[in-house]
């Protein structure tokens, strides 16, 4: 049997949703120096119709995101933040990476003049705006936490802007980390779901077993309905499975729930629902008759086995049958690198 290719995943919307949703998490995470500046009393504000009336017309087939908030600071100041997040397809090539910082730099100048001419225009004086911009590439593992744009020389005019960058991929490395941060703040298993959605591209079965784990994060951190609904969605947008390993999906979620006493998302209708509206696919009944013949994590665990391995010896499956949900989510983990079963049931 071929192995079931992923489809492909549109991230720049999850993404958009997920800065909306989790913004303050979101610098936290991944720029805990602006984190720390800011006066979360007061709820950002996202300039949304003020970025579009900057931007140029379009984007020669790139994919990116963009935001820019308005926030107060600690010292009582409002401050700009202009986060920028290239979508990539691959290891960004050079030439890229200097039209990512030009991009950067030309954004930041329209919002700067921009700005400006409104307060002169108010108040009659010229007041300093504080902007910060805020790049991250979303499969660069690259070193550097700074990129530079300039152009001209030293013998004539010259422009050098700098700013800060995070590259994505270096969280692969400390997955622990995040986990950990996943415990409080949403946004890391966001960014965990990306990362894994690279890293299972074109391999449907490694995929759902990543989704899986990552999902049931939400469950052992006890997070509230809301955040379930929500973390979840954006999950579904970016890891988006093989229609026929969707109802595995579905059960193992299903039985998360039957374990944590809670009744989120189990509901076939809203799972469908909320699908729909994250991937604009229609859902017929066929598909939730199917979704309800799963036999759960016990079942797909069994399933990946006997794929990768064969037919299983009689003492495996007596483990697998009265394990428990953190053994049964070691061993899944453990499959995605093991060459033995041995290896798979190392706990």
């Amino acid at each position: 049997m071929a192995a079931a290719a992923t489809p492909p995943v549109d991230f720049d919307s999850p993404w958009k949703d997920a800065l909306s949703f989790y913004f303050e998490g979101f610098l936290q995470l991944l720029a805990p120096w602006l984190h720390q500046q800011i006066d979360w009393r007061h709820p950002p504000v996202f300039l949304d119709k003020e970025l579009q009336a900057l931007r140029r017309d379009g984007s020669n087939g790139r994919r990116y995101v963009d935001k820019l908030v308005r926030v107060h600071s600690k010292s009582r100041k409002w401050l700009y933040l202009l986060i920028h997040i290239e979508i990539q397809g691959g290891v960004i090539s050079a030439v890229s990476l200097a039209e990512f910082s030009e991009r950067m730099y030309e954004y930041s100048y329209r919002i700067r003049d921009s700005f400006l001419k409104r307060i002169i225009g108010k108040t009659g004086a010229r007041q300093p705006i504080a902007i910060h911009s805020l790049g991250v590439l979303t499969e660069s593992a690259a070193s550097d936490t700074h990129l530079v744009y300039s152009e001209g020389s030293a013998a004539s005019t010259s422009v050098h802007f700098r700013f800060p960058v995070v590259h994505l991929a270096n969280w692969l490395a400390c997955w622990s980390q995040l986990k950990q941060q996943a415990a409080s703040n949403p946004f890391a298993l966001v960014v965990m779901a990306q990362l894994s959605a690279q890293k299972t591209r074109g391999q449907g079965m490694q995929r759902l077993a990543s989704k899986t784990q990552i999902t049931r994060l939400m469950y052992r951190y006890q997070y509230t309905e809301q955040d379930v609904v929500q973390v979840l969605r954006l999950i579904d947008w970016m890891m988006a499975l093989p229609e026929e390993l969707d109802a595995d999906f579905e059960q193992a979620v299903a039985q998360m729930e039957q374990e944590n006493s809670v009744a989120y998302v189990t509901s076939i209708e809203r799972r469908s629902e909320a699908r729909g509206e994250a991937r604009g696919e229609a859902r017929g009944e066929a598909r939730g008759e199917a979704r309800g013949e799963a036999k759960g994590e016990t079942g797909l665990l069994l399933r990946q086995l006997i794929r990768k391995f064969g037919p299983l010896p009689e003492g495996f499956l007596q483990r697998i049958q009265i394990a428990t949900p953190a053994q049964r989510e070691t061993w899944s983990l453990n499959l995605l690198d093991a060459t033995t079963l041995d290896e798979v049931f190392d706990d």
